[in-house]
């Protein structure tokens, strides 16, 4: 198993190592890491990229994409599948999930899961060619309507349906746990993780890579969040919008180390190919710090 760091191309992250990529490879070494997960952005030239140490490519994520005109969406990922071929990149991360900002307050959804795998399929069989020996095309789980691995048959129909050959799935495990508005420790947090583990066993095979970071949600999801919503929808621009719906979202999903032992055991109910510490540090220090967290629970 290989252990990769999620690393994106922002301004912000590259700065942390003065844009020098050898810096980069260096702190992989350092942690003893073997590679990234890139989230590139759109407007980054792969030429400055290092292929050695690209691993896997997160795709864009789109979260309404439903409701938007498919064909810009439909030459976005065209253009990102072409780049990750270029990176010689293993493996591609798809997000299979649709949400409206409003809904991620309410937990009241326009979209069944089976909606938005359908139609998930129908866009992903025009973007992949069928006959293509590409990168793995892995499909990651969200608490949103898609994919939440708790339907073994949206599971195999994700398999079945998209004609893309190379294909299985990405765990990741905040999104996994934020499925159980009753977890609030570790403990939970791993047994709920191996019923569901269990329930798709006949699935494990297609399982290459495990994204791990921890949320324990049960304080944070039994509060009340109309105050919130209502203060997304009377805020007077965009920017204050975002900033409501990111910091809500950061408190379901805070990208923080998952810090015990019962990691390990978790990471073995996977038996993944890449175990990716996706983590969302604000400054090279608390990165520093996350990644020496994660790894001293992982010896």
């Amino acid at each position: 198993m290989k252990k990769l760091l999620h690393f994106t191309t922002s301004i912000r992250c590259l700065q942390w190592f003065n844009n020098d990529w050898t810096e980069i490879e260096v702190f992989l070494k350092k942690h003893n890491l073997n590679g990234i997960e890139i989230g590139l952005y759109p407007e980054y030239s792969l030429q400055n990229i290092p292929k050695n140490i690209v691993e896997g490519m997160h795709l864009s994520f789109y979260p309404e994409w439903l409701e938007l005109d498919q064909e810009p969406i439909i030459a976005s990922y065209k253009l990102q599948y072409q780049k990750a071929k270029q990176l010689k990149s293993k493996y591609m991360v798809f997000h299979v999930s649709h949400v409206k900002p409003t809904d991620t307050f309410t937990w009241k959804f326009d979209y069944t899961d089976e909606v938005v795998v359908d139609a998930t399929i129908d866009l992903l069989n025009n973007i992949f060619p069928e006959d293509e020996d590409g990168p793995m095309l892995l499909f990651e789980n969200l608490w949103w309507p898609g994919l939440t691995f708790l339907n073994k048959t949206i599971c195999q129909k994700l398999l079945d349906k998209v004609k893309y050959k190379n294909k299985g799935f990405v765990l990741d495990i905040s999104h996994l746990i934020l499925m159980n508005k009753n977890i609030d420790n570790e403990a939970k947090a791993y047994t709920f993780i191996k019923k569901v583990m269990n329930d798709l066993k006949e699935l494990k095979s297609y399982f290459k890579v495990i994204h791990i970071n921890k949320t324990l949600p049960k304080h944070y999801m039994s509060q009340n969040h109309s105050f919130k919503l209502e203060n997304y929808k009377s805020a007077k621009d965009d920017f204050t919008r975002k900033k409501i719906l990111l910091n809500h979202i950061k408190k379901l999903d805070p990208h923080v180390p998952f810090d015990s032992p019962l990691i390990k055991d978790i990471i073995k109910l996977v038996d993944p190919e890449f175990c990716v510490y996706e983590v969302n540090p604000q400054n090279i220090y608390e990165l520093n710090y996350f990644i020496k967290t994660q790894n001293t629970f992982l010896k």
